[in-house]
């Protein structure tokens, strides 16, 4: 279903959300969760998406539920190459670029000493690398709309957890670049790092340490949704040119 807010026209909300309309936005990790319900959300309310991600038949079927506003194209964000096509792909499709939401990423949570190296490199991988590429590729044409750089971080980023050191290191690392890339292009791009608790998505199923997975399904139950993170998405994005909101730290209430 397509987000789509019943407000009053006299609403100030609903003013700003005309800004969003025609935006064309590039969301990686598009095929569920976060990625997909804000691919939703945001076409809901008139902006164009291009659809990041892996499974090329979740992104068909995402994009055959969306309509005319959304395009797709497989990619593996570690792969500068595959990136760099995906946002030229967005250009000749949509005309420009004006958001880029970084918001693919995974986590092999479990003790330290029983970690497999394979893993850890994986989430650098996806959670850092894929993120550098992203911005990297896109910010000619970011620079040149005054666009908005959305980076899906996690309270990782802000805290240290039990058998999730390098998870947490990789989240510390997004919320840096975050900062650096701010710093470096102020007033130029906007740049937004959202940092959202337990999310109701697929992050434990790819743990491979059971106890941690058995241990952490308990932590995700009554957690917040993917529309809650779309709709925080969705605020940033509805404000005026004048302003940006650089931080957004979202948790279950409980």
């Amino acid at each position: 279903m397509i987000f789509k807010p019943t407000l009053n026209k006299n609403n100030k909300l609903n003013k700003r959300l005309m800004t969003i309309k025609d935006k064309v936005v590039l969301i990686t990790g598009a095929s569920s969760g976060i990625g997909a319900a804000t691919a939703k959300m945001l076409a809901g309310q008139g902006a164009k998406v291009m659809l990041l991600a892996r499974r090329e038949e979740k992104l068909h079927d995402l994009v055959s539920d969306i309509g005319d506003s959304a395009e797709f194209a497989k990619v593996d964000v570690t792969d500068y190459d595959s990136v760099n096509a995906a946002v030229q792909k967005t250009i000749d499709t949509f005309g420009k670029l004006d958001v880029i939401i970084n918001n693919a990423g995974l986590g092999y949570l479990g003790p330290m000493e029983e970690a497999a190296v394979r893993e850890w490199k994986t989430m650098v991988d996806v959670n850092v690398t894929g993120v550098l590429n992203t911005i990297h590729a896109s910010l000619p044409h970011l620079l040149e709309s005054q666009g908005h750089i959305i980076n899906i971080d996690s309270v990782a980023g802000h805290n240290y957890f039990p058998n999730a050191v390098v998870y947490c290191a990789t989240k510390h690392a997004v919320k840096a670049i975050s900062y650096g890339i701010r710093v470096e292009f102020r007033s130029r791009v906007k740049v937004t790092n959202i940092s959202p608790g337990a999310v109701e998505t697929e992050f434990i199923d790819n743990f491979t340490h059971q106890a941690t997975k058995e241990a952490m399904t308990k932590n995700f139950e009554d957690v917040l949704k993917a529309d809650d993170i779309a709709e925080a998405i969705l605020e940033v994005l509805a404000k005026p040119s004048h302003v940006v909101i650089n931080e957004v730290t979202i948790r279950p209430n409980k």
